[in-house]
C-alpha cells in the first residue's frame, strides 16, 4: 500500500476496518444528509505496517451548517433527538458492533482553511491540537477518501512553526504521561517509544507522514544504540507480544526516552514555576 495523490483505496484497508468505516459512513449520512461535507479514514490503519493486533480507527469528518446549540455540549447533551447527540450514539454503536475502537475528529468547514486550531464541531471549545500534523498526512494522500471532498481542497499545508508548535505539545503531552507515573502501563510506554521516534524523524526530515512502526525502524537506524533494546521492546508490545521483560524495561526507559526527545525540541511555551505540563 502506497499513499496516493488523491487518497488510498478503500479496498487496500482490512476487511473488517473497511466494513466498520462504511457502516459510520451510512450512519452518519443518515443523520447529517448534505452537511456531511467529507469523510476520511486517517491515522494507524492507512499505513501497510499497521499493527498485528488492529487498532483504533480513526477517522476525520467535516460538517456544515451546525447551530450554536450543535457546538454546545451543554445544551445538545442531554437530548437525545439531536443531531450531535445521534452522531455521538451512531459511532458507540459502530464500534460495539465492530468490537473496535472509533475515533473521530468532527471538524467544521469554515474553521478548517487556515493555520488557526480548529475548533471541534460538537465541543466549539475544544481546539484540535494536532492539526498541522494531520494536515501534513492528508495533504500526503495518507488518508482513505469514505464521502465528498478531498481534504487539498480544504486545508492548507502547514508551516514549518506550524509543526514545531505541534510536536512540542505532543511530547508536552509525553512528559504529562511521565508526570502521571504512566510509564508501568505499557500501552502508555510503548506510545510514547514510538510517538518519541515519530517527532524526533519529523524533526530531521521535515514530514511527520511515517507509521509507529517505520518510525521506530528510524529510530534504530538514527538513535544511539542505548535506545535500541527499548524500541525493539516497543515493538513487540504494539504486536502484542510483549514479555514482562519488555514491559520492565518500557517501564524503566520511558522517562528518560520522552527527556531526550524534549531535549532535541524545547517547550515552544514556557510553563510557570510548578506548572504540570499539559494533556493535549
Amino acid at each position: 500500500m502506497r499513499a496516493h495523490p488523491h487518497g488510498i483505496p478503500l479496498s487496500d484497508l482490512p476487511p473488517e476496518a473497511a466494513a466498520a468505516a462504511e457502516h459510520l459512513r451510512d450512519g452518519l449520512l443518515a443523520i447529517l444528509g448534505d452537511d456531511l461535507v467529507a469523510m476520511w479514514v486517517d491515522g494507524g490503519t492507512t499505513f501497510p505496517d499497521r499493527p498485528l493486533v488492529p487498532g483504533d480507527l480513526d477517522v476525520g469528518v467535516v460538517v456544515a451548517n451546525l447551530t450554536a446549540h450543535e457546538r454546545d455540549p451543554g445544551v445538545w447533551h442531554d437530548n437525545p433527538e439531536s443531531r450531535p447527540a445521534r452522531v455521538a450514539a451512531c459511532q458507540e454503536s459502530v464500534g460495539r458492533e465492530h468490537d473496535r475502537h472509533v475515533d473521530v475528529d468532527y471538524f467544521v468547514i469554515d474553521e478548517m482553511g487556515g493555520h488557526e486550531r480548529p475548533g471541534a464541531a460538537f465541543f466549539a471549545e475544544r481546539r484540535h491540537t494536532g492539526w498541522p500534523v494531520v494536515r501534513a498526512h492528508w495533504l500526503a494522500g495518507q488518508y482513505v477518501r469514505l464521502h465528498g471532498r478531498r481534504p487539498d481542497e480544504l486545508v492548507v499545508a502547514p508551516s514549518v512553526e506550524d509543526l514545531r508548535r505541534a510536536l512540542s505539545r505532543e511530547i508536552e503531552h509525553l512528559e504529562r504521561h511521565v508526570h502521571e507515573g504512566d510509564a508501568a502501563d505499557p500501552y502508555e510506554a510503548t506510545y510514547a517509544i514510538w510517538n518519541g521516534c515519530r517527532i524526533l524523524h519529523t524533526l530531521a526530515t521535515g514530514s511527520p507522514v511515517v507509521s509507529k512502526r517505520s518510525a521506530g525502524a528510524w529510530g534504530l537506524a538514527n538513535l544511539p544504540p542505548r535506545w535500541h533494546p527499548v524500541i525493539h521492546a516497543a515493538g513487540r508490545s504494539y504486536d502484542g507480544v510483549a514479555t514482562a521483560d519488555d514491559n520492565e524495561l518500557l517501564r524503566v526507559m520511558m522517562p528518560p526516552f520522552v527527556e531526550m526527545v524534549r531535549e532535541q525540541l524545547p517547550l515552544t511555551k514556557p510553563r510557570a514555576p510548578g506548572e504540570v505540563p499539559r494533556w493535549s
